[in-house]
C-alpha cells in the first residue's frame, strides 16, 4: 500500500491498483445521486397527479405515461446507482483486505470505513445497504426475470377470470333470488347445470392451478390434495408479493404505490371467500392485472377517469355559479323590496 492505494505487480512489472478512499468517496456520490434522484421523483410524482389546475386530454395522457413508464425508467436508474454503489464498497472493502493479507503491508481496517452493503449493514447513503426487503429475484418487481414471469401468467390467467366470474354474477344476479344470490350451494348449483358456466370457470380452473376441480377428480385422492395445494400455493404465492411490493413500496416513501398493492393483496385473500364475494374480489383481481400489463386498457381508464374528474368538477362549477347567482336574485330581491317600503 502507498499513499492509502493497494498495490500490485502485473506481468510487464507495472503497478496497478486502485485508491480505497476514493473507491469510498465515489460510492458515496453514487448513493447521495440515488436518494436525491428518489426524493425528485417522488415530489415530481405528488405534483403530477394531485394538481388540480393541470386538465384535458394532454395531462391525462401525460400522468398515465408518467405512471406507466418514465417513473419506472426512474426507479431503474435509481438501483443501477445504489447497485453500482455497492459494487464499489464491495471492491474498496476486497482490495483493503488483499492489502491486509500481504506480506509486509502494514495496512489495517481504516477507522469509520463504510460497510460493504451487505444485509443489516447501511450503504454509502447511510441507508439500508439492501435496496429490497427480500431477495432481488423475488422483491425486484421491475428486473426480475422470475416476476416479470409472474406478471405476464396473472395477465393470461386474467381473460378467464374476467369472462367466468362476470358470467356468473351477470347470470346469477338475473335468474336468482336474494337469498339465492349470497347462497354459495346456489352458485355450485347453477355453475354445475349452466353449460357456458361450466365451460368458462373449467378454463379459469385451469389456469388457476386448481385442476382437482376442472378434471372432478375425486376428493381425498394424492391428485386431488397435490393440486388442491398447488391451487392454493399460487394465490399465496401471489397475496405474499402484492403483500412484499406494498412493504418496498413504503421504504421508498411511495404511499401511492403501497396503497395499491396492498389494495391488490387484500383482493387476493378475499378471493379465496365464497361467492358471490369471492367471484367480486377474483374479477377485481383480474382487472387489475390487465390494468398493470396492458398499456391500451390502463390508458383507456385513466382516461376516462380524467373525465369523469373533469365532468364532476364542471358540474361543482356549475351548481356552484347557479347558486351564486340565485343569492344574488334573492338579495337583489329583498333589497328592491326594501326600497319600495323605504327601509
Amino acid at each position: 500500500m502507498r499513499n492509502g492505494q493497494i498495490l500490485g505487480d502485473d506481468v510487464s512489472g507495472n503497478l496497478w491498483g486502485a485508491d480505497v478512499a476514493q473507491l469510498r468517496t465515489l460510492a458515496q456520490q453514487f448513493g447521495k445521486v440515488s436518494d436525491d434522484l428518489m426524493q425528485t421523483s417522488l415530489h415530481l410524482t405528488n405534483q403530477i397527479n394531485s394538481n388540480p389546475s393541470w386538465k384535458g386530454n394532454d395531462a391525462t395522457k401525460f400522468r398515465s405515461d408518467w405512471n406507466g413508464n418514465h417513473r419506472a425508467l426512474i426507479q431503474r436508474t435509481v438501483r443501477v446507482l445504489k447497485d453500482e454503489s455497492r459494487k464499489l464498497l464491495d471492491n474498496a472493502n476486497e482490495q483493503e483486505k488483499a492489502s491486509d493479507a500481504a506480506p509486509g503491508s502494514g495496512g489495517g481496517p481504516i477507522p469509520g470505513g463504510t460497510s460493504s452493503g451487505q444485509p443489516g449493514s447501511r450503504s454509502a447513503s447511510g441507508r439500508p445497504g439492501d435496496e429490497f426487503w427480500g431477495p432481488d429475484w423475488l422483491a425486484d418487481s421491475e428486473n426480475s426475470p422470475f416476476r416479470g414471469g409472474w406478471e405476464t401468467y396473472n395477465m393470461i390467467k386474467a381473460f378467464p377470470s374476467l369472462r367466468s366470474g362476470l358470467f356468473d354474477m351477470a347470470a346469477m344476479l338475473h335468474k336468482s333470488r336474494i337469498g339465492d344470490y349470497f347462497d354459495a350451494g346456489a352458485w355450485k348449483a347453477f355453475q354445475t347445470t349452466n353449460q357456458f358456466s361450466g365451460f368458462f370457470n373449467v378454463s379459469n380452473q385451469l389456469f388457476e392451478g386448481n385442476w382437482h376441480e376442472a378434471f372432478d377428480l375425486t376428493e381425498g385422492t394424492k391428485a386431488f390434495r397435490a393440486f388442491e395445494g398447488l391451487g392454493r400455493g399460487l394465490g399465496v404465492l401471489g397475496v405474499g408479493l402484492d403483500t412484499l411490493d406494498a412493504i418496498n413500496s413504503a421504504r421508498e416513501g411511495d404511499f401511492g404505490a403501497t396503497a395499491y398493492s396492498a389494495a391488490k393483496a387484500f383482493a387476493g385473500v378475499a378471493s379465496f371467500l365464497p361467492p358471490p364475494v369471492g367471484t367480486v374480489f377474483m374479477v377485481a383481481s383480474a382487472g387489475s392485472a390487465l390494468y398493470d400489463n396492458v398499456p391500451m386498457v390502463r390508458d383507456s381508464l385513466n382516461w376516462v377517469g380524467g373525465k369523469i374528474g373533469d365532468g364532476a368538477k364542471a358540474a361543482g362549477d356549475v351548481i356552484s355559479d347557479g347558486a351564486e347567482a340565485v343569492s344574488d336574485t334573492i338579495s337583489d330581491g329583498a333589497e328592491a323590496v326594501g326600497d319600495f317600503f323605504g327601509f
